[in-house]
């Protein structure tokens, strides 16, 4: 019997192309994190992702279409495992420290440090400031939104989700830019923790306020309804 082996798929010019993107992507990402945006160079990326710089510059003509690209690139896997979060959560006991665990990971994560960076580089280059703006809204925006939704299709009143929301990604975000220069994780843990414990207590005594409107407001039973005062001379 004569065996046969099976032909390599030989992969198309898009996905070849695709690929190349890819690497450099990752390879600019990787650059950005070692070096940051201001020793950030092309020759870098093309070295790190083993393609020629024509190569590289037939994808991305600049460094700040590379540079805004790469974000975007690893802040769209990070939107993935976020959505992939809300989804899973939806029927969860503790939305709120759900999308505090989700919104942790990003915060103290290198895509935060490294977006952060562009973005205060981008404060001192017009040209580039739109682009980094506009991939960090277009991540962060579509992630926050999702989370709130889950919030007010769990019983959350929406302005009370949205309050939530708002305070926990402030305070995350604040304490991440902290840890920059003050690297004391064990502090910081400390502080998050009573965050949440607050959060609990707030939720404890809203749900007790709406318990108790709720009993206040007793529904008028059928067939009892109080006779009408008499007027005028009946009433005499």
């Amino acid at each position: 019997m004569t065996n046969t082996v099976p032909r390599k798929t030989r992969r198309t010019q898009d996905e070849r192309s695709s690929e190349t993107q890819r690497r450099i992507l990752d390879a600019a990402f990787e650059v950005l994190r070692e070096k940051g945006y201001h020793n950030f160079t092309t020759y870098d990326v093309a070295a790190r992702a083993g393609v020629s710089r024509g190569a590289q510059l037939h994808h991305f003509p600049s460094k700040n279409d590379l540079i805004a690209a790469a974000m975007e690139h690893v802040l769209n896997q990070s939107a993935a495992r976020s959505k992939a979060r809300t989804l899973a959560f939806r029927r969860a006991q503790d939305p709120v420290g759900a999308m505090f665990k989700d919104a942790s990971d990003f915060y103290f994560s290198d895509h935060f440090g490294v977006g952060l960076d562009m973005l205060l580089a981008s404060t001192k280059n017009p040209e580039f400031k739109d682009q980094a703006v506009k991939v960090v809204r277009n991540y962060r925006e579509p992630v926050e939104q999702e989370w709130l939704s889950v919030m007010i299709r769990l019983g959350f009143p929406e302005a009370m989700a949205d309050e939530l929301l708002w305070l926990t990604m402030t305070i995350l975000r604040g304490a991440a830019v902290r840890n920059i220069w003050q690297n004391d994780p064990k502090q910081i843990k400390k502080c998050l923790a009573v965050w949440r414990r607050v959060v609990t207590l707030y939720l404890d005594d809203a749900a007790r306020t709406a318990a108790g409107t709720a009993g206040r407001a007793k529904p008028e039973k059928t067939g009892s309804r109080a006779k009408p005062r008499p007027t005028g001379r009946a009433a005499e």
